[in-house]
Parts: structure tokens; C-alpha cells; sequence
């Protein structure tokens, strides 16, 4: 086989690898599930809808850039439309398979320019815990603002079990301290062993790709980026608040709480596969919104956050099929 034909056929491959993805995705979806989300489309606004799903892929480009930032002081300078497609990639995937996307993206990454897998996975663990510290700190700005709205929500759609995730969380502990004992206890043996040597260069690398955070040469750009991709979200839910009538005139504030609360939605099932609607439903009946719109107004806005990943992740999967090495677009940030 030549390398054209060979080229050829890895990058069909790949895009079928993609399209087996969207309909894994799609098969999960109950029927009633599908009929919901075209009945959402029939009494909202394309404009406003269009527009929602602009600002969330805009979200998304400004996450690559974000992610070339951590990546840059390990000495690799890539392109934004790489970190870009990988990303739209690693959504597609997380759809079908949830966290296999971010395996997925530090494989594209790494392997199109020569990058340790585990520097750049490292990367990506940064910049998760980073998402779920912003992730905390806006939740408690929103409790804190909306606090009303919150206790309402909590006292009657969450029935905690405290003492089932104390003692998780206690075992939990227990098992971290264990194995550090262990770890220290057969030090020397582990050391001279190649195969745990391999998973202790692993684990440094990984630890390399973290502390990138704190040798970024623009960490203030960073920072905004970070609270960017925040305000996107919001913005781009108060935007599709304008798609139907009865929510046109809540305000930014509401769009902040429904987004947060929201957010739990993808915490419970693949992308927030038929939660997230609910979701969204519950917290807009708190501010007096039919259930019915409400729901719509979830499937649409769940809808929004799927376009993007859906229609240029096979693009991502394309693109890195190519064995070129990335080119450096950047002129500067």
C-alpha cells in the first residue's frame, strides 16, 4: 500500500471512528427523548438559538487557547486550530464515552508534535481542577446572590444521604493514606523494579504538565481566559432565554443560576443525556416559568452545547489523522 492510499484510508478511518461516535450517542437517546427535542424547536427562535450555539464554540476556542498557554512552558509552541480541534474532538468522544475524551485530545496533541503523553495529560489535569475550583467559586456567588432560589431548588429536588457520602468519603481517605504507607514503606524495593520505575516516570511527568500553571508567561491572560469561558456560558444561556417568549426577560443573574445548577447535569450522565433538561426545567419553575417551557428551553439549550462537538470533532478526528507535524501558527498571543 502507498503512503497516499494508505493516508487515504486512515483518515476515512478515522471519520468513520467519528460517525460511529455521533451514532452511539444518538442511540442512547430515548424516543420520547428525540420527539422532545424537535418539539423544542417549533416555538423557539433560530436566531437566538444561532447565536447561543456561536458563543458556546467561541467558549470552545477560547479553552484551546487557554490550553496552549499551560502547554508553552513545556517548550512546544503549537498551533490554536490544533488545541481547537482536538478539543471539539474530546467533546464528540466525551459523548459516547464520558473522559475518554480527554485521553483522546493529549493523544492527538502529543503524538502530532512529538509532546510526552503525560506532560500533556498533566496539562489537561490542571486545567480540570482548575474548571472545578472557578466551578465552586461561582456556585457560591450564585448561592450567595440567588439564595432564595437556591434553597428552594435544594429542600425540593435533592435528597442527600450524608451519612452514605461520609462514610464514602472516609474509606476513601483511608485507602489514599494505605497505599502512601505502602509506597513508603517498600520504597527501595519499588525504585529498583523497572516496571513500577516506568510508572513512577509516568506519574513525574504528570506532575511536569501540572506545574506548568505556575510558570506561565502570561498567567494574567490565562486568568481572564478562564473567567471568560465562564461568562460565556452565561451569556450564551441568557441569549437563548430570547428563543421563547415566556423567558425573554429574565435577566443576566438568572441565566447565572440556571447555568451552575445546570452544570450538575453533565456530572450525572454522559453530556447530561436527559437530566440536564430536567434540570433546567426544575430551576426555571422556581422564577414562575411553565414546566413545559422550561423543559423545551432545556432540550434546546442542551442542544446548543452538542452542536459544535457534533459537527467539527469529526473535523478534529481528520485532521490528526494526518502523520504532518503541527505548524507553528501563532504570531504571538
Amino acid at each position: 500500500m502507498n503512503k497516499k492510499l494508505k493516508e487515504t484510508a486512515k483518515i476515512v478511518f478515522f471519520f468513520l471512528l467519528a460517525l460511529a461516535f455521533i451514532w452511539w450517542f444518538v442511540n442512547k437517546l430515548s424516543p420520547q427523548e428525540l420527539k422532545e427535542m424537535m418539539d423544542s424547536f417549533k416555538n423557539a427562535s433560530y436566531f437566538w438559538f444561532i447565536l447561543a450555539v456561536v458563543i458556546n464554540t467561541f467558549s470552545h476556542y477560547i479553552r484551546a487557547l487557554r490550553w496552549r498557554l499551560l502547554i508553552k512552558p513545556l517548550g512546544y509552541n503549537i498551533g490554536r486550530f490544533s488545541t481547537f480541534f482536538a478539543i471539539m474532538s474530546c467533546y464528540l468522544t466525551n459523548l459516547a464515552v464520558p473522559r475518554l475524551g480527554e485521553i483522546v485530545r493529549t493523544t492527538m496533541v502529543s503524538s502530532k508534535n512529538k509532546i510526552p503523553f503525560d506532560k500533556t495529560f498533566g496539562t489537561v489535569i490542571t486545567e480540570r481542577a482548575i474548571d472545578t475550583l472557578l466551578f465552586g467559586l461561582i456556585f457560591i456567588v450564585a448561592f450567595f446572590c440567588e439564595y432564595d432560589i437556591f434553597k428552594d431548588y435544594i429542600l425540593s429536588n435533592l435528597d442527600i444521604d450524608t451519612a452514605k457520602y461520609t462514610k464514602l468519603l472516609v474509606i476513601a481517605c483511608i485507602g489514599v493514606a494505605l497505599i502512601c504507607i505502602l509506597v513508603l514503606v517498600f520504597r527501595k524495593a519499588v525504585s529498583k523494579n523497572s516496571f513500577f520505575g516506568k510508572i513512577k516516570d509516568f506519574f513525574v511527568g504528570i506532575l511536569q504538565g501540572m506545574k506548568t500553571v505556575f510558570q506561565l508567561e502570561k498567567p494574567l491572560l490565562f486568568i481572564f481566559y478562564s473567567v471568560f469561558i465562564w461568562f460565556l456560558w452565561i451569556f450564551g444561556t441568557w441569549v437563548l432565554f430570547k428563543a421563547m417568549q415566556d423567558t425573554f426577560n429574565l435577566n443576566f443573574m438568572q441565566a447565572l443560576t440556571v447555568t451552575v445548577l445546570g452544570a450538575i447535569g453533565p456530572m450525572i450522565t454522559p453530556g447530561g443525556i436527559g437530566i440536564y433538561p430536567a434540570i433546567f426545567s426544575k430551576v426555571l419553575e422556581v422564577y414562575s416559568i411553565n414546566k413545559t417551557v422550561g423543559y423545551a428551553l432545556g432540550w434546546l439549550s442542551w442542544l446548543v452545547s452538542q452542536v459544535s462537538p457534533i459537527l467539527l470533532g469529526p473535523c478534529g478526528f481528520i485532521i490528526f489523522a494526518k502523520r504532518k507535524k503541527d505548524k507553528n501558527y501563532d504570531t504571538g498571543d
